[in-house]
C-alpha cells in the first residue's frame, strides 16, 4: 500500500485497505447513535458505554494507549465538580488504609464493582516499590495485588516519585498496596463522587516509524445531549451528526491508517467527551502533550448531512493556517469542492475541539458537511435514519487521502500565529 503516499495525485479510488467502506461506516455510527446509548450525555452511564465501544475500537485496530496512560482512556473533571483527593477506599483485614498507602490502576473508565481478595493475585515483593514495578505484571493473566512491608530508601515514602507506565499500559487492573501485615481478607470500593466527576478522552496511538516525536491529531466528539426530557414523544437525542458521524470517521482511519502501516509521523486518535460543555475535553487533553510537538490537528464534525451539496464540503478557519489549503488540494482529487467558511457570527472555528490546540499555535482545523442551519442540530430528530452514508463515506476516505504529505513528513503546515 505504499503507493498510497506518493503524494496529492493518489485517486480517490485508491483506498484498497477495506478500511473505509459504506457498510462499515454505517454499522459503526448505528452503534454510536442508537438509542441503547442513551444520547451519550456527559457523566452519564451511556456516555461510558460509547467510550468503552470507541476504545475497543482502537484496540482492535492495533492502537496503543497515549505513553504513559494506563489505558485508551484518558480523564478529565467535569464542570462543575471538584472530585476528591482520593479515588478508592480500601479496607485489608478489616480496618481502613490511608490514601497515600496504596493505588489503584484499572483499565477501565468510571466506577467498578468493589472488589475483594479473591479478584486479586497476590505479589509480596521482598523490596520496596520501584519506578518499574509495573514491568514484571503487564504480561498477568488477572487482577494483581502487589504489597510490600518496605519503606523507600528515604525511610519515609511509600512510593518513589515516578512510576513508569509499560509501552501498551496495562491490560489488567493493578492494586499496590504497603502494609506492615499479608492481607487476610481486603475490600476495595471505588469512591463514587470521584468518578461520578470525571469524563473521558479516548485516545489510541500510532507511533512514527521515522519521525516518532512529531504527531498528527485526527479528532472528534463523542458526547452529546443526552435525555431530552422536554419532549416525551422523543427523549434520546441520538446525535449522529452531531457528532457520531465524525467519531465514526476517527474510528475508521484508525482501522485504515493501522493496516496502511507507513505513518512515518505518530498519529493520534481523539474521541473526546465534554466538547457540548465549552470543549472542556479537548482543553484538558492539550495538557498531556507539548503543543509544538502536534504537526497538525483535523478535527471532523457533522459529516453525515451534505448540507452544503453532494460534493461540498467545509473547513473551518481557512485563514488561519495553510492546514486548509494543503486539505483542499487532496481533497479535490476526490471531486469535492469547498464552501467558505465566511459567516463570522456562527465563529464555527472557535466551537468546536480544533480551538484549544489553535489557540497554542497548532494548525487545527475543522472539516465539515453541514452545521448550524441542519435542521435537526441538537434535536432529536438527528437520528441514524436521516444520514447520507454515501456521502459521509466520501469525505472520510478523502481526508484519508489528503493527508498523505503530512503524515509521510514531506509537508509541515505552518504555525498558527493569529486568530481571526
Amino acid at each position: 500500500m505504499a503507493f498510497l503516499l506518493v503524494g496529492h495525485s493518489v485517486l480517490f479510488s485508491q483506498d484498497t485497505n477495506g478500511a473505509i467502506n459504506e457498510k462499515n461506516v454505517l454499522e459503526t455510527i448505528s452503534i454510536l447513535a442508537s438509542d441503547s446509548l442513551g444520547g451519550r450525555g456527559n457523566g452519564t452511564a451511556d456516555i461510558l458505554k460509547a467510550g468503552v465501544y470507541i476504545g475497543n475500537r482502537f484496540k482492535e485496530a492495533g492502537l496503543k494507549p497515549l505513553t504513559g496512560q494506563i489505558g485508551f482512556f484518558v480523564p478529565f473533571t467535569l464542570p462543575g465538580n471538584k472530585g476528591t483527593s482520593a479515588p478508592d477506599i480500601l479496607e485489608w483485614n478489616g480496618e481502613l488504609v490511608s490514601p497515600g498507602k496504596f493505588m489503584f490502576l484499572h483499565t477501565m473508565p468510571g466506577n467498578y464493582s468493589p472488589k475483594n481478595i479473591s479478584d486479586f493475585k497476590i505479589v509480596k515483593l521482598d523490596t520496596c516499590f520501584d519506578e518499574n514495578v509495573l514491568s514484571d505484571l503487564v504480561k498477568s493473566d488477572s487482577n494483581v495485588l502487589v504489597w510490600t512491608n518496605k519503606l523507600q530508601l528515604d525511610e519515609e515514602n511509600y512510593f518513589p516519585e515516578i512510576i513508569n507506565m509499560p509501552e501498551g499500559g496495562l491490560s489488567k487492573n493493578i492494586l499496590l498496596v504497603y502494609a506492615d501485615n499479608k492481607p487476610a481478607s481486603i475490600t476495595l470500593t471505588g469512591e463514587s463522587f470521584y468518578y461520578n466527576s470525571k469524563g473521558y478522552n479516548v485516545v489510541g496511538m500510532l507511533p512514527g516509524k521515522s519521525k516518532p516525536n512529531e504527531v498528527v491529531i485526527f479528532s472528534a466528539h463523542y458526547d452529546h445531549m443526552g435525555i431530552n426530557t422536554k419532549n416525551p414523544k422523543d427523549l434520546i437525542m441520538n446525535g449522529a451528526n452531531d457528532d457520531a458521524s465524525g467519531t465514526t470517521a476517527v474510528i475508521a482511519l484508525a482501522d485504515y491508517f493501522a493496516k496502511l502501516d507507513n505513518n512515518e509521523r505518530t498519529i493520534l486518535f481523539c474521541a473526546f467527551a465534554g466538547e457540548e460543555l465549552g470543549l472542556v475535553g479537548s482543553y484538558d487533553f492539550i495538557n498531556y502533550l507539548i503543543p509544538e510537538s502536534v504537526v497538525a490537528m483535523i478535527n471532523i464534525e457533522m459529516i453525515a448531512i451534505p448540507q452544503f451539496g453532494k460534493n461540498k464540503i467545509m473547513i473551518t478557519g481557512e485563514r488561519n493556517s495553510d492546514l486548509p489549503e494543503i486539505l483542499k488540494s487532496g481533497m479535490s482529487k476526490s471531486n469535492f469542492s469547498f464552501r467558505r467558511d465566511n459567516d463570522e457570527r456562527k465563529a464555527l472555528f472557535t466551537r468546536s475541539d480544533n480551538y484549544p490546540f489553535a489557540i497554542q499555535q497548532v494548525p487545527a482545523h475543522t472539516i465539515m458537511g453541514s452545521d448550524d442551519d441542519d435542521p435537526c442540530y441538537h434535536k432529536p430528530c438527528d437520528e441514524v435514519k436521516r444520514i447520507d452514508a454515501n456521502y459521509m463515506t466520501r469525505v472520510i476516505k478523502a481526508i484519508a487521502t489528503s493527508v498523505s504529505d503530512i503524515l509521510n513528513g514531506k509537508l509541515t503546515p505552518k504555525r498558527i500565529k493569529h486568530i481571526y
